[in-house]
């Protein structure tokens, strides 16, 4: 009868590639199958790994050739060696076979034969444990996680006989021994692959930082380092220029730093980087964490909330600067993160801390310069409305000189000009008091007074200074204080230009015979003063402009001159240097509303 045909562990694909060059097996693998055969008595052996939904045959020892199930041509083990087919067949076949410990045998008749597989011929002794040409015997290969990542595959026993309890043990011995040798493999394999990547990546990292800007670095790298080092996300929290951390995310990745968290990563990752170390932290073990226990309930919601199951923490620095840290994400059913890996992206902490430190110069010296010509514009703007505000009344005090020259001392014409002279010098007097004044307070250098005042009796002499101005418009001013003193801390000269500036500009812009009220109220830690007119309002689209220096609205004054737009500004920078906040409620043709809080003292 003419021989029968048996069906090897391994399957090649329905057609197989034409190759200009024939793989080659690692040696360490084709040293195990070599092993079994010429060991353990077997004709064939083969090891393949898992890749995605496919098998790859990548080491084979022991038969010259065979058919191609698909196409019947004979093929030799080095043409089989790189064969891929469908990870489901070898599946199904481990699914029907029985548990020999490490090995499962699938007898012939439960075997899932398909087009494609190879084929070996043999005879079958005569023998009731005869090997049947179609058994098949593998060995699953699972990773630490549980997932199958491989298998061993023999057939064609010598002695034409399947294995006895004797050589079961030995086969399984054996089994455990290449299980290691094939996930170190895999391991390396996947390493060697990684750091091509990472080197990708990183090289993509060193032309992206052409940018600069470290927020457009991270933009144009995010997706090559991804790929390189395998993560699902990456959040990263490094120094800015200003030393305050700046945090980077791959896109969808919502998390509000939380401040313990953030303190604690900060601690750990500057050991880190002095200690030239890293941290694999996994969800279910971070209160077995001694470094990270603390903040293990945080920590548990940092992975829900991004939907991770694993991260690496990586430090970022560069020489002996610790500058932030970079946490690699993986999802639930990827491969926790190996030591290797961590070494790996450690070189890339290195790179990016380079990167933070040249983006961070350069944003510092964008700003200074960003500063210089802001600096440049406002100095330029200054001499502009110095010289607008001044023009006017020193035009006029000419006129008034000239004039002068012409009449009579003591005159009526004469004492007309005086008057002239007088309230134009006043003017002069009051924008260059005002312009003085804006320059102290400007400089950061010049730190406000910390004098303790009574504020109602400060709004009293304020109203009493300005009883003639109110007087000459029949404008009654009402100051309404509470029961008790109402104190802060503050500038007293700072602060009675601010209060003087604010009852001003009520008068100015107020109708004659209008009111304009001053009220005090103390409540807790804070002390309001309000000043409220009647008068002409400002125009809404122009409130937000009231605080820029020399900004007049287009309201008129009512019964006087405007001043030089300076009053509101004085207002605002004097109020937020003694930390307070001023509000402002104008309706036009209403009124103004303006409330300057302070805090308090008792």
């Amino acid at each position: 009868m003419p021989p029968q045909q048996s069906v090897d562990a391994l399957d090649v694909p329905r057609s197989t590639p034409s190759r200009t060059s024939l793989p080659v097996a690692d040696p360490a693998l084709q040293m195990i199958a070599e092993g079994i055969c010429e060991l353990l008595g077997f004709g064939i052996a083969a090891i393949n790994v898992v890749r995605g939904d496919e098998v790859e045959m990548v080491a084979i020892h022991g038969f010259t050739s065979g058919l191609n199930a698909a196409h019947g041509r004979r093929e030799t083990a080095e043409e089989v060696l790189g064969a891929r087919w469908p990870l489901a067949d070898v599946q199904i076949n481990l699914s029907r076979g029985e548990n020999w410990g490490a090995w499962r045998f699938i007898p012939h008749d439960r075997v899932n034969l398909h087009e494609g597989s190879w084929v070996s011929t043999t005879n079958m002794i005569d023998a009731p444990d005869a090997w049947h040409p179609h058994d098949m015997l593998l060995a699953p290969i699972y990773g630490d996680d549980g997932s199958l990542q491989g298998c061993l595959s023999i057939d064609m026993p010598v002695s034409g006989r399947r294995p006895d309890f004797t050589q079961r043990r030995v086969l399984n011995r054996f089994a455990k021994r290449a299980r290691r040798v094939v996930l170190g493999y895999i391991e390396r394999e996947r390493l060697y692959e990684r750091a091509a990547n990472l080197e990708t990546a990183k090289e993509f990292l060193r032309d992206a930082s052409s940018k600069l800007s470290l927020a457009d670095v991270l933009d144009a790298s995010h997706d090559a380092l991804i790929r390189g080092l395998g993560a699902d996300g990456i959040w990263m929290a490094t120094k800015g220029p200003r030393r305050a951390m700046v945090v980077h995310a791959t896109p969808g990745l919502d998390w509000e730093p939380d401040p313990g968290l953030a303190a604690l990563t900060a601690r750990n990752t500057t050991r880190y980087w002095a200690e030239g170390t890293y941290a694999i932290l996994c969800r279910d073990r971070i209160t077995d964490s001694a470094e990270w226990n603390e903040q293990a309930a945080v920590v548990d919601r940092f992975f829900e909330t991004l939907g991770a199951e694993s991260a690496l923490v990586v430090p970022v620095g560069a020489d002996h600067e610790w500058l932030g840290h970079i946490v690699l994400l993986r999802s639930p059913g990827r491969p926790t993160w190996t030591d290797a890996e961590g070494r790996l992206a450690m070189e890339l902490g290195r790179d990016f801390g380079r990167i933070v430190l040249t983006a961070n110069a350069y944003t510092q010296e964008r700003d200074l310069a960003q500063q210089l010509a802001d600096a440049d514009r406002e100095r330029n703007q200054l001499i502009e409305a110095v010289a607008r505000e001044l023009r006017i009344p020193v035009n006029a005090l000419g006129t008034s000189l000239a004039a002068l020259s012409d009449e009579q001392p003591n005159t009526l014409p004469w004492i007309v000009q005086v008057e002239t002279l007088t309230v134009r010098s006043a003017q002069i007097e009051g924008i260059v008091s005002d312009l003085l004044l804006l320059s102290r307070i400007s400089d950061p250098a010049n730190a406000p007074g910390q004098t303790t005042i009574e504020v109602s009796e400060m709004l009293d002499d304020v109203l009493d200074e300005l009883d003639p101005d109110a007087a000459q418009k029949d404008i009654e001013c009402v100051l309404t204080t509470p029961t008790g003193p109402a104190y802060v801390v503050g500038d007293p000269r700072e602060l009675r230009a601010a209060f003087l500036h604010l009852v001003k500009n009520a008068l100015t812009y107020s109708y004659r015979g209008s009111r304009v009220q001053v009220m005090l109220y103390s409540a807790g830690s804070e002390v309001t003063i309000i000043v409220a007119d009647a008068g002409v309002g400002i125009a809404y689209e122009e409130q937000s402009e009231v605080y820029k220096p020399f900004y007049r609205g287009t309201n008129s004054a009512l019964g006087g001159s405007r001043g030089a737009g300076l009053g509101l500004t004085l207002v605002d920078q004097i109020t937020s240097r003694h930390h307070g906040l001023v509000e402002l409620d104008s309706r036009p043709g209403e009124g103004t509303r303006v409330a300057l809080t302070l805090p308090g003292v008792s």
